[in-house]
């Protein structure tokens, strides 16, 4: 749903180029652009700009326009390996190695390597640069998190929002296990050991947090810990995956099919107002509990 690329500084010298990335990058694209070397891609690519044939407005202009695509799309990684190498690519490669990369998009490469797009004609055609809006996937608890899965790899914080929540039924408990247990075992930062889901408050609260603590939490990561917020029904109806990168929403919910209902949900990128909305909203909340 929302994946890193990593974009050679050299192709930002003309201005058709930049345009495109401005309006193909961000997080409602689904596309992040990587700043690889870390905090370093912005000089590298004002000096291939300064280096290129075009005069001194078009220079200005290419450079306030990477301004606007690094506030858009730029994704920063907390580490990333260590390289004395002065190439760009050559970091590029490395940092796929560490933790992959959708695709390094470059003028030329001869390594062969398969996570390496050529900007040429075609490019637009690889299936690696085309992201889907959404998708529509069988309802059990490794399929819904894998889908989104690029997503969670590249984010530091995670709210899910799903009024119907009710750990007393089976099929509530599986997604959110799942979940706990991919982001508590993954071996790159940044590392996430928290969660934050906003339920409904069809079940008072005691008995909510007895049920989480019966269900819920003798089978999480020893490293984890989930904080419950709870609403007042009315005022959530969407079902939604956020994190401080981008978000989703699950259709019909993030329970498991248990042979009756659909069985597939709809999966599909919000739009920035849509994530900032909520992502403020439950900024305000405050825990009813957590668990362990």
């Amino acid at each position: 749903m929302i994946y890193e690329f990593a974009i050679a500084p050299i192709l930002f010298t003309e201005w058709r180029d930049l345009r495109f990335f401005l309006q193909t990058f961000g997080r409602e694209e689904g596309r992040l652009l990587s700043d690889i070397p870390r905090k370093k891609w912005m000089n590298m690519t004002r000096k291939e700009i300064n280096a290129s044939d075009n005069g001194q407005v078009m220079k200005k202009r290419l450079k306030a326009g990477i301004e606007r695509l690094a506030r858009k799309a730029i994704y920063r990684r907390n580490t990333v390996p260590e390289v004395e190498s002065e190439l760009w690519i050559d970091h590029a490669l490395e940092a796929h190695s560490n933790r992959p990369l959708q695709a390094i998009l470059t003028d030329n490469h001869d390594g062969g390597d398969e996570s390496i797009i050529i900007n040429d004609r075609d490019f637009t055609d690889d299936t690696r640069w085309k992201i889907p809006l959404d998708a529509t996937v069988e309802r059990s608890a490794d399929r819904m998190v894998q889908t989104i899965q690029p997503m969670l790899d590249c984010s530091r914080e995670i709210i899910l929002i799903d009024r119907n929540f009710d750990p007393d039924k089976y099929r509530w408990r599986p997604f959110l296990l799942e979940l706990a247990s991919i982001l508590s075992q993954r071996p790159f930062s940044p590392s996430i050991n928290k969660i934050g889901f906003h339920v409904g408050d069809d079940i008072a609260e005691n008995h909510l947090e007895l049920l989480c603590r019966n269900h819920i939490e003798k089978n999480m990561p020893d490293n984890m810990q989930i904080m419950f917020f709870l609403w007042p029904r009315d005022e959530l109806h969407d079902r939604y995956v956020l994190t401080d990168i981008g978000g989703v929403r699950f259709g019909i919910g993030m329970d498991i099919y248990d042979g009756q209902g659909p069985e597939e949900v709809e999966i599909s990128r919000i739009s920035e107002g849509t994530l900032g909305k909520w992502w403020s909203l439950c900024k305000t909340k405050t825990a009813a509990f957590s668990i362990p």
